[in-house]
């Protein structure tokens, strides 16, 4: 899969699960063929920016729980993108909350990252 290619789908995964507008088996179909740093690095985004101790959060974590639920390949591939290095450097210097409503630069910076 192409670079932009990437960037569409993982695009599409986390406004899909953000704001409910790709129900999470379809997301989960689109997840399966992304690298394992985006997916880790989506679900750990909208972990942090919608904590389950907000209320108004459940809906977007149910959308997440179904996600990770869908299959032990795609939770072997979040383990696999929480260990690559481009996701510790990513911890390292930046904080998921930094990139609140701003999820769309989050994975573009992560994709150039991906594709230097």
């Amino acid at each position: 899969m192409s670079m932009s290619d990437e960037k569409r789908d993982a695009l599409r995964v986390l406004a899909g699960l953000e704001n409910g507008t790709l129900p999470p088996g379809q997301a989960a179909i689109v997840a399966q063929d992304l690298d394992p740093v985006l997916i880790y690095v989506i679900v750990a985004f909208l972990r942090a920016v919608h904590p389950a101790s907000d209320p108004a959060a459940s809906s977007v974590l149910e959308r997440v729980v179904r996600l990770m639920s869908s299959g032990p390949a795609l939770v072997r591939k979040h383990a696999e993108g929480e260990r690559d290095p481009v996701s510790r450097w990513f911890e390292s210097e930046y904080g998921y909350g930094d990139f609140r409503g701003r999820g769309p630069e989050l994975i573009e910076l992560i994709v150039d990252k991906l594709d230097s």
